[in-house]
């Protein structure tokens, strides 16, 4: 009532500085509270959605290397073949966890790898008898494999030569 009488018409009514301060002090509204939650848990989800990226691309990269191990053992094991005798194309069934050989059921059931390698020759791309292509002869090996209902499948190409520098004929 004091300041009411003190008051000119028209005059803004004062501010009461220590009820000021008491508003102020009050810490966080609900409201405040509940965005800062919401924003938090954004922030973890998204860190939580990352690692599982991560495990899920280090499965992968897993299956991947396995992959291209039993591939690159069976292309090995056709370099071992007398030269003359390696021709044609074949299909090799392995295991995913173990070297040994496996059926074609295995692969539908997604436990063993399909390796199909193929064998090609050199001879059609030279008309010189006396070219190094002829001794040369390529082998391709398709690994395919399944993995959580998806087919996946890589390439792999190896060079072996007949008659190499140091052979006896």
């Amino acid at each position: 009532m004091l300041f009411a009488m003190n008051r000119e018409p028209g005059e803004a009514r004062p501010e009461d500085p220590l009820g000021a301060r008491r508003r102020k002090s009050g810490g966080f509204t609900l409201l405040e509270t509940l965005v800062a939650f919401v924003v938090l848990s954004i922030g973890i989800l998204g860190y939580v959605a990352l690692q599982f990226q991560s495990v899920n691309g280090r499965t992968f990269a897993r299956s991947m290397n396995r992959a291209s191990t039993a591939g690159i053992g069976s292309l090995e094991e056709m370099r071992t073949i007398n030269f003359d005798q390696l021709t044609g194309s074949g299909t090799a069934y392995r295991f995913k966890d173990c070297a040994g050989d496996a059926a074609e059921s295995d692969y539908q059931d997604g436990n063993a790898y399909r390796i199909e390698w193929t064998v090609g020759g050199w001879n059609a791309f030279t008309a010189n008898c006396n070219s190094r292509l002829r001794e040369l002869k390529t082998i391709y090996a398709i690994v395919r494999w399944k993995e959580k209902g998806i087919d996946y499948s890589m390439t792999l190409t190896t060079f072996e030569r007949g008659f190499k520098t140091g052979d006896f004929s």
